[in-house]
């Protein structure tokens, strides 16, 4: 009888989660540790150095200040999943942003983890649906109109703009604009909607086959039927959802401005807010988990070069970073905690729910 020596085998898709984060870390280190201090001229010794004369009541300040942000984020998330309580969006909104800052394209990730939490409290697969994409748009149409903000902020100063500010402006602010003109023109107009939805639902056909996967069924009258829902949803809650939004980036740019002047920074506010919306608009990069690395590098630089000190501005930013990529990780594990012991924030399932749920587990076999 011969033995066999059996040696495990990495399966592909863990393999490229491998490689992934492998690849993602790299971009990460080489970002913060060469490029960032070769394009600021300011060291990391000195930049920590100005972060840790800051005093402590100067920290709990700021720590404050970030929390009273996410308080004001939980507006747009109540207004778009109707019934949701303003502590459980605090708790969904730390929960998926902790997940998704552990890893790269982490997004998907923190997602379905709070899609798991949503369920718990009551909501239907439909509602969950319908608010993830509200929000994922919104987000992302805020954060591309952030540098129009900072560019009108710099004119209003009568700073100094050159070409590539202005290209890369532009470029941001028409793609901002062309997704509104889609979106409103998707929501007013039956006509145009109705074949954007036959568009959306021919293309996804096409892939489905180039995959060799089964046709998806009843798409066209599912997209119809979710953008109805968004239409009623956008009437009801746009108050919650601009708002909301409008004091969640004010907010957060206080947050930068303040930790830029707790380490000696004396910049404006028009610089801070053009250096802000860059960053924030740099977080949409995936190759790093919340774009980290490529935000601090982005924001550092644009400030230096409107005039700021480079050892205040780097120290700035990163403890900015501290307070709004590392924090939530914690924060995240800490509501997450919170929502396990909260037995009073879950919902049992009624009957219609028990059914939609057995009806996609049927379609998922």
């Amino acid at each position: 009888m011969t033995s066999q020596t059996l040696t495990p085998e990495v399966s592909t898709p863990t393999l490229r989660r491998i490689l992934q984060v492998g690849g993602s870390l790299a971009i990460l280190v080489t970002l913060l540790a060469l490029v960032l201090p070769a394009v600021t001229g300011a060291s990391w010794r000195a930049a920590m150095h100005a972060v840790s004369q800051v005093p402590l009541w100067q920290l709990v300040g700021l720590t404050g200040l970030w929390l009273v942000g996410l308080w004001a984020y939980t507006f747009v998330l109540a207004a778009s999943l109707p019934g949701l309580t303003k502590g459980q969006g605090f708790v969904l909104n730390l929960v998926g942003s902790g997940v998704s800052n552990l890893v790269p394209f982490g997004g998907a990730v923190g997602v379905g983890v709070t899609w798991v939490m949503a369920r718990q409290y009551g909501f239907t697969n439909r509602a969950i649906g319908l608010y993830t994409a509200v929000t994922g748009v919104w987000n992302v149409l805020a954060r591309l109109a952030l540098p129009v903000a900072g560019l009108v902020a710099l004119l209003m100063v009568g700073a100094r703009v050159d070409g590539s500010v202005l290209l890369a402006t532009s470029i941001a602010g028409g793609i901002c604009a062309l997704v509104v003109v889609l979106l409103v023109a998707a929501l007013a107009s039956d006509r145009f909607a109705s074949r954007l939805i036959t568009t959306a639902a021919s293309a996804a056909s096409r892939l489905a086959t180039l995959v060799r996967r089964p046709a998806p069924q009843g798409l066209e009258a599912s997209l119809a039927s979710q953008r109805a829902s968004a239409v009623a949803l956008l009437k009801r809650g746009r108050g919650g959802l601009v708002i909301g939004m409008l004091a969640y980036l004010v907010l957060q740019g206080v947050l930068m401005w303040a930790c830029l002047a707790v380490v000696g920074s004396h910049l404006g506010w028009a610089e801070v807010t053009a250096g802000y919306a860059l960053g924030r608009m740099l977080t949409t990069v995936v190759l790093t988990p919340g774009g980290t690395g490529f935000a601090e590098t982005g924001t550092a630089a644009a400030l230096v070069a409107l005039g700021g000190d480079p050892v205040a501005s780097v120290a700035g930013v990163l403890l900015f970073s501290f307070f709004t990529f590392v924090c939530e990780i914690p924060g995240g594990l800490l509501a997450y905690l919170w929502h396990a012991r909260a037995h009073g924030w879950r919902s049992a399932p009624t009957a219609s729910e028990r059914a939609e749920r057995h009806t996609a587990s049927s379609v998922c076999r």
